[in-house]
C-alpha cells in the first residue's frame, strides 16, 4: 500500500489530496520550526490531486505565521498546547478558503473536520469546525491588488487578495509585516539592518510568490517563454520541466543568479575544477558546458548526492566523480576551486519555503562555521595563480561579504570580482522578470612570484 493509499484510509474517505496533504502537514506541525527539505509524497495521485495536494502544502508552509495570526486569536487553547492535527487541520483549511482558488468553502471546511475526526485528535473536530467557519466569514471582499500594509488586507502570492473584516494584521508595522509575509520578526529585523526598511520588505514579499521555472541552454518550444535576462526562457505552468529537458537534453533548469556564478568564469582556462559542494551537479554541468577542454571533478559529502553525480559522470565524459576524502590527490594542482557552500537559502525563501522558519542567527552562525571549516579543508587543493569560486544562495552579508573578508585575511586571497543579488520580481511582478536572491566572488590565489 502506497503512502497516499495509506493517508486516505486514515483520512476517513476524504479526497485524496486532502488525505495525503494533511498528515504530511501534521508532522510539519509536530516539528516545527526545524522543518528542513521533505516533499510531499503524490506517488499514485492523479495529476489534478498531486497538484492540490502540492499546494496545500507548499501554502502552509511558507504562510505558516500569516496563518497563525488569524487562527490563534480564535482558539481558547494557545497555540502550542494544541494536538498536531488539530493544527494541521486548521492551517490546511485555512490555506484553502483565503489563499488558493476554485475550492468549495463546503470542501475545505467539511474535509478538514473530517480529517481530523479520524486522528487521535478527533474531539477537537468540533473546534476545527467553528473556526473555519469564523474564518469564512471573516472574509469581506476579494481584492485585485491587495495592500501589505493594510491590517485588514491579506495578500495572496500572486498580489491579489481579500479584504478582511477584521484588522487582524494589527497597527504595529514591524509584526504586520512579519505576520503579512510569514517571515519572523527576527528575520526582517535582520534584513533591515542589512538592506535598510523598504528593501527588507521587499525581499519579505518577494518570498510568498510562486517563483518560475527557469532554464537556460533550450531552444525554442512552446512551453517556453523568454525571460527578460537573455538566454533563459521560462517554463509555462503546467509543463513538467521534463519535458523541456528531454526535448533540450543540454538544456539545465537554472536561476539566473545562480548561473551568472558560473558565469563569471567565463574568461578562465582552468585545466582541472573540482566542484567540491556539487550537489546534484547542476553547477557541475554549467562548468564542464563552459570549459569542454578541464577535466571537471564533482564531489560532495553526503552519499544519496555522490550517487548522483556518479549518474552524471557516467553521462558527461569530462565530469569525473570524486568522493570527498579522496580529493587530496588533486592538491596544489587544482585550477578552479568551486565552492558553492552550504547556506541559509535566505535568497530562494521563495522555492525553500521550509527554510523561513530557521532563520535565526544561531542557525547562520552554525552555517557560517561549516562554511569556514570547508574553505579550510579545500583550499590547499589550489594551484598558486588558481581560482577560489564562492557562491551561496543566501542575501545575508555574513555568509556573503563578510565570508570574503575573512578568505583575504586569513588565507592570502585576492578578490578579483564580488557580486551580490537580493533578488527581483514579486507577488505584483511579471515572472519574466523574477531571478532569485544570491552571491558569487571570483579570489586568486598568488602565484609564488607574486611578492
Amino acid at each position: 500500500m502506497s503512502d497516499s493509499q495509506s493517508a486516505s484510509v486514515r483520512g476517513g474517505g476524504v479526497s485524496p489530496a486532502r488525505a495525503v496533504a494533511l498528515p504530511h502537514i501534521e508532522t510539519k506541525a509536530s516539528r516545527f520550526p526545524d522543518l528542513f527539505p521533505n516533499p510531499i509524497d503524490v506517488t499514485g495521485l492523479s495529476p489534478r490531486d498531486a497538484g492540490l495536494a502540492t499546494a496545500i502544502d507548499r501554502e502552509v508552509t511558507a504562510r505558516w505565521l500569516t496563518l497563525r495570526t488569524i487562527i490563534e486569536p480564535m482558539l481558547s487553547r494557545p497555540w502550542d498546547a494544541q494536538h498536531p492535527a488539530v493544527l494541521a487541520s486548521l492551517l490546511s483549511g485555512a490555506a484553502q478558503l483565503l489563499l488558493l482558488d476554485r475550492i468549495p468553502d463546503h470542501a475545505a471546511v467539511s474535509e478538514s473536520v473530517q480529517w481530523c475526526r479520524s486522528t487521535q485528535a478527533g474531539r477537537a473536530s468540533g473546534v476545527v469546525n467553528a473556526v473555519l467557519r469564523r474564518i469564512a466569514r471573516l472574509r469581506l471582499e476579494r481584492i485585485e491588488r491587495a495592500d501589505p500594509d493594510a491590517p485588514d488586507h491579506l495578500v495572496r502570492s500572486d498580489g491579489s487578495g481579500w479584504r478582511l473584516n477584521e484588522p487582524v494584521f494589527g497597527t504595529d508595522v514591524p509584526s504586520r509585516r512579519a505576520a503579512q509575509t510569514g517571515c519572523s520578526p527576527a528575520l526582517l529585523a535582520r534584513w533591515r539592518t542589512c538592506y535598510g526598511e523598504a528593501e527588507a520588505f521587499q525581499i519579505a514579499l518577494r518570498t510568498i510568490a510562486q517563483p518560475p521555472i527557469i532554464v537556460h541552454g533550450a531552444g525554442d518550444h512552446e512551453s517556453l517563454i523568454p525571460h527578460d535576462r537573455r538566454g533563459f526562457q521560462i517554463v509555462r505552468p503546467g509543463t513538467s520541466p521534463a519535458t523541456i529537458v528531454e526535448a533540450f537534453p543540454e538544456a539545465i533548469v537554472q536561476d539566473p543568479t545562480a548561473a551568472a556564478s558560473c558565469a563569471a568564469t567565463a574568461t578562465l582556462a582552468p585545466e582541472v575544477i573540482v566542484d567540491a559542494c556539487a550537489g546534484r551537479g547542476t553547477k557541475t554541468r554549467q562548468l564542464a558546458a563552459m570549459h569542454p577542454g578541464a577535466r571537471v571533478i564533482a564531489s560532495d559529502t553526503q552519499a544519496l548526492r555522490m550517487r548522483d553525480l556518479h549518474e552524471l559522470a557516467c553521462q558527461h565524459p569530462s565530469i569525473e566523480a570524486v568522493d570527498a576524502r579522496d580529493l587530496g590527490q588533486f592538491a596544489g594542482g587544482v585550477d578552479l576551486l568551486v565552492l558553492d557552500v552550504p547556506c541559509t537559502n535566505s535568497g530562494v525563501l521563495a522555492r525553500r519555503v521550509e527554510a523561513r522558519h530557521r532563520q535565526d542567527g544561531t542557525f547562520r552562525q552554525s552555517l557560517v562555521d561549516t562554511q569556514r571549516q570547508i574553505a579550510a579543508d579545500t583550499l590547499a587543493l589550489l594551484r598558486p595563480g588558481g581560482t577560489l569560486l564562492w557562491a551561496t544562495c543566501s542575501v545575508d552579508p555574513d555568509e556573503n561579504q563578510h565570508q570574503v573578508e575573512w578568505l583575504t585575511r586569513w588565507h592570502a586571497l585576492e578578490v578579483a570580482k564580488a557580486h551580490a543579488e537580493a533578488g527581483q520580481g514579486g507577488p505584483w511582478a511579471p515572472p519574466a522578470s523574477w531571478c532569485d536572491g544570491g552571491f558569487h566572488a571570483l579570489l586568486r590565489k598568488p602565484r609564488i612570484t607574486d611578492g
